[in-house]
């Protein structure tokens, strides 16, 4: 059995699906703009360090720089000179310390523009997934085929939460009960046949639109009638019957 999972791998996904959803991908994107996030404000935080002494170093400079304008030694000691090259180097690297506060100061806003949209989207992606839970996605008829053997059949599931329960019935005279689950569009069922008993497993994903499922099953007897495993699809019927 084993053996057989590994061969028959992951179940087949719905285009525009991953294995761990569209909500999963906007969480992992909304971690990391908070990581980066996080990143600009500590990178924020020391340029206001930065600011800070090199503003007090052209204060320092600019009294120094009073003080010796009247000094006629210091003129011509080269003095002036030297406090006026100091004062317009420091005032220079204000300037440049002003421009990029300013330019991450922009990112940092961008930043917590795409931080607050990513949050509307999880809190989005939540809703809608409480409310098809809630709804019982699965709840309906189901027609089913089982490949490679292409074999057909149907199947009554009532979902209630994440359990999800029902009746099925396949071409050859099969049928029994399902019983399993419904986790971020995943869907787990477990066959029981009435004749043969616990046989089979489904695995697979619910579509976007709640009206398909496509998977993998296995088949607990290698020697089944229907193979030890292959793919499977169902299609929601619109008419009850």
């Amino acid at each position: 059995m084993i053996l057989l999972a590994v061969a028959v791998g992951q179940p087949a996904m719905i285009a525009g699906e991953t294995e761990d959803g569209p909500m999963e991908a906007v969480r992992i994107a909304l971690g990391v703009e908070e990581t980066l996030m996080a990143a600009n404000l500590r990178e924020y935080q020391k340029l206001i360090l930065r600011r800070d002494e090199t503003a007090a170093r052209l204060a320092s400079l600019h009294e120094a720089l009073d003080a010796a304008v009247g000094d006629s030694k210091s003129a011509e000691s080269g003095r002036l000179d030297l406090l006026i090259d100091q004062v317009v180097r420091v005032a220079g690297e204000r300037d440049g310390l002003f421009a990029s506060e300013r330019t991450l100061l922009d990112r940092i806003s961008d930043r917590s523009k795409r931080i607050q949209l990513l949050m509307r989207r999880v809190t989005e992606f939540e809703g809608r997934e409480k409310e098809y839970v809630e709804k019982g996605a699965l709840t309906g008829t189901w027609d089913l085929i089982l490949m490679p053997v292409d074999q057909r059949g149907s199947a009554k599931l009532t979902q209630d939460g994440a359990i999800v329960t029902g009746t099925y019935e396949l071409a050859g005279g099969w049928s029994g009960s399902l019983q399993g689950t419904l986790v971020n569009r995943k869907v787990f069922l477990v066959r029981t046949d009435s004749k043969l008993g616990r046989m089979m497993e489904f695995e697979g994903y619910l579509s976007r639109d709640d009206q398909r499922i496509r998977g993998t099953w296995l088949n607990y007897e290698i020697s089944g009638a229907e193979g030890g495993a292959g793919q499977w699809t169902a299609e929601r019927r619109e008419v009850e019957d």
